[in-house]
């Protein structure tokens, strides 16, 4: 009978405004994506061109609402996530975590409470300079601020969300 401890790591994630400013900007700069920015320049342009001729055509109405829309779905974006993450830093007190991953899943530990999750709840991991962002949807994520990940933890981490079944990008 092998005697063979299964792997463990467990560290301290600490936050601030900085991290949070860090991943709620990388994870709208993914979505948004630079060819939704691209199509809004265009759209702003074009709407510039027909305004400065004078056209008073119904592609203007469309094309000023289209960019209303589109500048408010970018700018609501940033803005509710921010929030978000800001109301729940104010509300974990000392701005710190313990994370805790083991072979089948992961722990989060805060004030706030304790969540353990399986690695397949990750759906993707998006891998940036100063945080990962562990997505279980398109648009709900946990910030792991790199800094407080070994690299050893690291590749751990991203071994267990691509046996899962999980992508990893950067």
């Amino acid at each position: 009978m092998s005697n063979v401890r299964p792997m463990t790591y467990e560290t301290t994630l600490i936050y601030n405004e900085r991290v949070l400013r860090d991943a709620v900007f990388a994870f709208w700069r993914r979505t948004v994506g630079i060819g939704f920015l691209i199509v809004l320049s265009v759209a702003a342009l074009a709407l510039g061109v027909l305004v400065a001729r004078g056209d008073a055509s119904w592609l203007v109405g469309v094309l000023a609402s289209a960019l209303a829309v589109g500048l408010a779905f970018v700018g609501a974006l940033y803005v509710v996530h921010y929030r978000n993450a800001l109301t729940k830093f104010r509300a974990m007190g000392d701005s710190q975590a313990i994370f805790s991953a083991a072979e089948s899943s992961f722990t989060f530990s805060s004030k706030l409470g304790t969540t353990t999750l399986g690695w397949s709840a990750v759906e993707e991991l998006w891998q940036f300079e100063t945080v990962w962002l562990l997505l279980f949807s398109k648009a709900q994520f946990s910030t792991l601020p790199v800094a407080c990940i070994s690299p050893e933890m690291q590749i751990f981490i991203v071994q267990r969300i691509r046996s899962a079944g999980g992508c990893v990008g950067a």
